[in-house]
């Protein structure tokens, strides 16, 4: 019996000293403009912590931009009609989101760029020996 109860806290304590750790991260997958091409020389994303994105639209060609974040089956998740009269800029934590692909939309009046990423999470593991 004091066996038995030895090897599960031995096992336990194996666990707890594992190290298992979850880390997400997004990556760009690709950029498209339709129209015209200023629109994305204007669109800045930078990611400045883990999933947390600072979105910036500079000189904008109408005083309202639609900033829209999409799913891959193009469900809007979030959508904003900003006035602004030199930039747009907003932090967005995405760290809420599962893993898929998503895309940053931001319309200027005739003009819209978008900016698709990637959210993966990993697993890494350590394995470590209790003698």
């Amino acid at each position: 019996m004091k066996t038995k109860n030895t090897l599960i806290i031995a096992a336990l304590t194996g666990l707890l000293l594992s190290g298992s750790a979850l880390n997400s991260f997004a990556q760009d997958t690709n950029v498209s403009v339709e129209n015209t091409k200023s629109a994305s020389d204007n669109l800045s994303i930078l990611q400045i912590k883990p999933m947390q994105f600072r979105v910036s639209y500079n000189n904008p060609v109408s005083n309202t931009v639609a900033v829209r974040i999409l799913d891959t089956e193009n469900n809007v998740l979030f959508s904003e009609n900003k006035r602004v009269n030199t930039n747009y800029l907003k932090y967005f934590d995405l760290s809420t989101l599962n893993d898929g692909t998503y895309t940053f939309e931001i319309t200027d009046g005739k003009e819209k760029a978008s900016q698709s990423f990637d959210i993966l999470t990993t697993t890494s593991r350590v394995v470590s020996s209790i003698n």
